[in-house]
């Protein structure tokens, strides 16, 4: 693959920089939403599997009249999803990378990067769906409130995966280094006291 041609140095220029892009993005986004006077934690609204739920909530919006804000929110969340990306598949790389080449952690980290793409793709999948429901939303169909919010569950659980595979397959990266270190060392030991 050609990340495998990536130098350390400039992988962890890159997930520094996806880490900087995706802090700046949420941090805007908070905003918006908090602007839109959204009326429930933002991943309540999402995975709420709700047309009924999603209806009263825009229509508090649109009544105090912030569900444009809301709408705003929705094409600013693309520079979030950009930034999720580049971090995402940078970070998941990197964690590939940890691992010696040709080893079985590597090859679990080569597929593991596609978890870093699916998880943008589904936030950018449930945008799409939200387009669909909030020019009426008083008619909200079921079935797109339903397609919304497996969107939006298939986003976050990419996202679970994301950081509990970078947490584990770190540690493990890092304790096979160590155990390979010690077994150099007891290596160069004995052939040391053989020759001895």
């Amino acid at each position: 693959m050609e990340y495998e041609k990536v130098r350390p140095a400039a992988l962890i220029s890159v997930v520094a920089l996806g880490f900087a892009a995706q802090r700046i993005t949420q941090t805007v986004l908070d905003g918006f939403y908090a602007r839109s006077g959204y009326p429930v934690p933002y991943y309540v609204g999402q995975l709420s599997f709700s047309a009924g739920k999603l209806s009263g909530w825009y229509a508090e919006m649109r009544r105090h009249g912030t569900l444009g804000v809301y709408w705003q929110t929705q094409f600013v969340d693309f520079a979030f999803i950009a930034a999720t990306m580049l971090f995402f598949t940078a970070l998941l790389v990197a964690v590939a990378r940890a691992f010696p080449a040709g080893s079985r952690g590597r090859r679990i980290g080569r597929r593991m990067v596609w978890f870093g793409v699916a998880a943008p793709l589904f936030d950018v999948l449930e945008n799409l769906f939200s387009f669909v429901m909030l020019p009426d939303p008083a008619a909200i169909s079921p079935t797109v409130a339903l397609l919304y919010s497996t969107a939006a569950a298939l986003k976050f659980a990419c996202f679970v995966v994301v950081y509990l595979w970078t947490a584990g397959g770190l540690s493990t990266a890092g304790i096979q280094w160590i155990r390979n270190r010690r077994a150099g060392r007891s290596s160069a030991a004995a052939a040391a006291a053989g020759t001895a």
